[in-house]
């Protein structure tokens, strides 16, 4: 008998987040400060009341980058 495979949200998102953070890690930034960032986006999300499924590491990848650039930007 095989069993049909169905989406486990969890796992999407988990593997959503570790996509955005390896990324970041690639990026030159460092553990603590790429995980402060992601939980910065999840909170973000919480207040928006965003779901956590279909496109939210997207929206979250630019929701960082946006910040990350706005606090380069000289005063």
């Amino acid at each position: 008998m095989v069993m049909a495979l169905r989406a486990d949200p969890r796992r999407i998102y988990e593997a959503g987040r570790a996509a955005i953070r390896n990324r970041l890690l690639s990026s030159g930034l460092d553990a603590e400060t790429t995980e402060w960032w992601l939980t910065a986006w999840e909170l973000e999300a919480a207040v928006r009341e965003l779901p956590t499924t279909g496109d939210f590491w997207t929206v979250g990848d630019a929701w960082i980058a946006e910040q990350r650039a706005a606090r380069r930007q000289p005063d």
